[in-house]
């Protein structure tokens, strides 16, 4: 298994990192992990994101990859405690824009980040097999 997966993005420095999988070297679907997301300027971890059911997040990809021609609107995916967010658009013409959301916690007062991760559209097949693979779904 990997214990780290890293999603660069194609226009930008941006790159967000899943890590730290729990339960650590196991069969068993992944709960928690950490997520690291950088971009310009920013840098920022959480350190335990509980992600609860680990096949909704690899399904969430999968549908990106099945409608790799493009979608209307917005396709989203949210964590449990709401700390880790994705929020993906499609031009149509072969470029997705990952919107990352990063938070410290559930209050008003933590601090929040976003960035936007672009990804082509060519790249998401091999990126849903990928998370596919380190969440173990």
């Amino acid at each position: 298994m990997d214990d780290e997966l890293t999603i660069k993005s194609s226009r930008s420095a941006g790159k967000l990192k899943l890590s730290e999988p729990k339960p650590p070297g196991s069969r068993h679907p992944v709960e928690y992990l950490r997520v690291s997301l950088e971009d310009h300027e920013i840098a920022a971890s959480s350190a335990q994101v509980y992600i609860y059911e680990p096949f909704d997040l690899a399904a969430f990809f999968d549908g990106l990859a099945r409608h790799w021609k493009g979608w209307a609107g917005e396709k989203e995916w949210r964590s449990v405690e709401d700390d880790f967010a994705l929020s993906c658009t499609s031009d149509g013409l072969g470029h997705v824009a990952m919107r990352v959301t990063l938070k410290s916690g559930l209050y008003e007062d933590d601090w929040c980040v976003q960035a936007l991760i672009h990804v082509d559209a060519g790249q998401l097949e091999d990126l849903a097999a990928k998370v596919k693979a380190f969440l173990h779904a």
